[in-house]
């Protein structure tokens, strides 16, 4: 889908606002100085969702309002004035692509961006993001879960079938959705063009009960079982395994004592203005957390960690150009 610009207002602003870019300069100076404060955001860019799911934690919310075009480039104008790294915003709402003309925009404003999306919005033809779309389980478990019928899962299926762009699926685990993990990695490894899946936990409300949230020791039992799977699905499994690893329970409860989310990241809701602790807002059960977002926060906020991973990333760049030169080689 090739966007189209009909509001004059909106083509001048895409012609005033230069793209931002990764330079060598920035890779040397996370790693000299670490990932800096404000680097990573979170952005609601819309209150308005075209589904309910039952797992989403922006149902418990009660945002109505949403900035305009204008205002929302007046704050990210505002947010570059006042020094903010800027270089790696994730797209939430509500359905943020339901203002896909803010978010040509917006996207401008940083070096990286990653677009969370239900996959019911035909995908624009982006190929300087990423696209995460949520599918909580195969198709009875899907309908449970978002309320939607079987053209729905199908629909987001079609729209997730583009291998031209970096499409990733999120799969966030419940007790609802967990025994479907296999059959779910078999058909979508299988049948959609899609880079790969990673997995994350459901996280509950302060109060909530275990409806949907699996306690440590089900989620390690969980972890078990995805870690096996990585060893036959590999990198289409996008938890590395350092990020699995510190899933674990063990692990990930030592994190959340001092989630260090708030030392390399920052959310806003869909006016502009601050949420606290992150994106998932005041009323998540942070001791319970299931989200990747601490995690990746370690990650970005101990150096060791993210050297780690950086060459984690090369070696596998690295790899995967040596398959592609072999690949197309001619033959004699």
């Amino acid at each position: 889908m090739l966007l189209k610009i009909e509001d004059p207002k909106v083509s001048t602003e895409l012609k005033l606002i230069p793209k931002n870019h990764w330079s060598l300069i920035d890779y040397i100076s996370v790693g000299v100085k670490g990932f800096p404060p404000g680097g990573l955001v979170g952005i609601d860019i819309t209150s308005r969702c075209n589904l309910n799911c039952r797992h989403c934690y922006f149902r418990r919310g009660h945002n109505v309002s949403e900035l305009s075009f204008e205002e929302w480039v007046a704050k990210l104008k505002e947010l570059k004035r006042d020094g903010a790294a800027l270089y790696i915003c994730g797209w939430l709402g509500g359905e943020p692509l339901l203002r896909v003309d803010v978010l040509e925009m917006a996207k401008r404003f940083f070096k990286s961006n990653v677009i969370f999306t239900n996959g019911t919005q035909e995908l624009p033809s982006w190929e300087d993001c990423t696209f995460v779309v949520s599918v909580p389980g195969t198709r009875k478990t899907y309908s449970y879960i978002t309320g939607t019928d079987d053209k729905v899962y199908d629909m987001v299926k079609e729209h997730a079938d583009r291998p031209e762009l970096d499409i990733v699926v999120s799969f966030c685990i419940t007790r609802q959705n967990r025994d479907c993990i296999e059959p779910f990695l078999e058909e979508w490894s299988k049948d959609v063009g899609i880079k790969g899946v990673f997995f994350e936990f459901y996280t509950p409300a302060k109060g909530e009960g275990t409806e949907m949230w699996l306690d440590w020791d089900e989620r390690d039992r969980v972890m078990d079982r995805l870690f096996e799977l990585k060893r036959v699905y590999g990198d289409f499994i996008h938890n590395s395994f350092q990020i699995l690893n510190l899933m674990r329970s063990k692990r990930v409860r030592q994190i959340l004592l001092d989630c260090p989310f708030g030392r390399v990241g920052l959310s806003l809701d869909s006016m502009g203005r601050q949420k606290f602790p992150c994106t998932l807002g005041p009323s998540a059960d942070c001791s319970r957390c299931g989200c990747i977002l601490p995690v990746f926060s370690v990650l970005l906020h101990k150096r060791s960690l993210l050297l780690a991973a950086f060459f984690a990333f090369l070696f596998r760049m690295m790899r995967d150009y040596r398959r592609f030169r072999v690949k197309d080689k001619p033959p004699h």
